[in-house]
């Protein structure tokens, strides 16, 4: 408020051009706003809130902010960008104010003030448009949790009724696999299940499973939150409809043991990176960094597999930050028929030495 009364103060100076301005202000208003929206609002209406708007704006008394700060949340209520609207309206008032002062030697400092309270409006709007998007995102948020919980309440009803008859499927080194497992209880929303037929040290804490239950189209993924191997007891949460990513993709890939080092070229450019994962239709790569690739470009792909060098081109798919370094999916094109097979052969013969691993677990 304070701040408010010296700028006020100061622009009484010029308070025969704010009391002039207020018929200049309200054409630009509507004009402005029917440029920027197809609303059908009567224009005596547009031109009352614009008279409204200065009437609060501009009449160098009080403090405004709060009562702005309202209307312009109901603004963003009604889907009305109020800010992208007065913004263009404060420059051309700031432009007006700028030839008065050139016009009548007015001092600078008038003009400076002026942006100042200006500021304050806009941060007055810009506060108003982060509190309706927060409140945005709290009912969606709201909305979300609700759904997920009834959504948990489905499916723990689902594994009640299913108890004896529930598969359970996780992915060693991409190779899917799946556990016949018996429910022992439930509690607050954590599902015991007995795993003691299962090859159940696959099962990793804090990694994601599927379940698959009989007579139940939806595939339902849970989260690991214990697992006592020694007495076969798998603890799950979290649950929640969803497809299996694997069962999604179009050839069959596998993970390395030992990553293989790529080259991405990309013009001149060359970045290096280990294999983490590959199927005949591209690769999962994991580099430290990733200079100027970005996700949609096409670039040049050199690694070797089995003594055999690959050289072929892809397409970056998707670039995910992690800790210490990138996680690059991407998309082989025009894969040559030698190629492919090499790549095919070497698929194969990952997933057999994947089955053997899960043998001696």
């Amino acid at each position: 408020m304070e701040e408010l009364k010296k700028i006020y103060s100061s622009l009484e100076k010029e308070k025969s051009f704010f009391e002039d301005y207020r018929n200049r202000f309200v054409e630009n208003f509507v004009q402005v706003f029917s440029s920027f929206f197809e609303l059908k609002i009567p224009e005596e209406k547009l031109r009352k809130l614009g008279s409204d708007l200065y009437s609060r704006l501009f009449s160098l008394k009080g403090d405004p902010t709060k009562d702005f700060y309202s209307l312009s949340r109901k603004m963003y209520e009604t889907k009305v960008d109020i800010r992208a609207i007065l913004s263009k309206v404060f420059m051309l008032m700031i432009k007006d104010f700028l030839d008065r002062l050139l016009e009548n030697n007015g001092e600078i400092y008038l003009l400076r003030n002026f942006i100042a309270l200006i500021d304050i409006y806009l941060n007055c709007m810009d506060r108003a448009s982060g509190d309706y998007i927060e409140s945005l995102e709290n009912k969606i948020s709201s909305a979300e949790e609700k759904r997920k919980k009834e959504e948990q309440d489905i499916i723990v009803d689902y594994l009640k009724i299913k108890r004896e008859e529930i598969s359970i499927i996780d992915h060693f080194y991409e190779v899917p696999v799946t556990c016949s497992a018996k429910l022992i209880r439930i509690e607050n929303h954590k599902a015991y299940f007995d795993v003691k037929k299962c090859i159940n040290k696959i099962f990793e804490k804090n990694h994601f499973v599927f379940i698959k239950i009989p007579d139940v189209e939806k595939t339902i993924k849970a989260l690991i939150t214990d697992i006592n191997y020694e007495r076969g007891i798998l603890v799950l949460t979290d649950f929640v409809f969803s497809q299996i990513p694997q069962e999604k993709r179009k050839f069959v890939r596998v993970r390395l043991s030992k990553k293989i080092p790529v080259i991405i070229k990309k013009e001149s450019e060359e970045v290096e990176g280990m294999i983490d994962d590959i199927s005949v239709g591209g690769i999962g790569v994991y580099c430290v960094k990733i200079d100027h690739l970005s996700v949609g470009e096409i670039v040049e792909l050199l690694f070797v597999i089995d003594g055999y060098s690959v050289k072929v081109k892809g397409e970056l798919k998707y670039i995910t930050p992690l800790e210490k370094f990138f996680r690059i999916g991407i998309q082989f094109i025009n894969l040559s028929p030698k190629d492919e097979e090499i790549i095919g052969e070497f698929v194969t013969k990952r997933q057999f030495e994947i089955l053997r691993k899960l043998r001696q677990l």
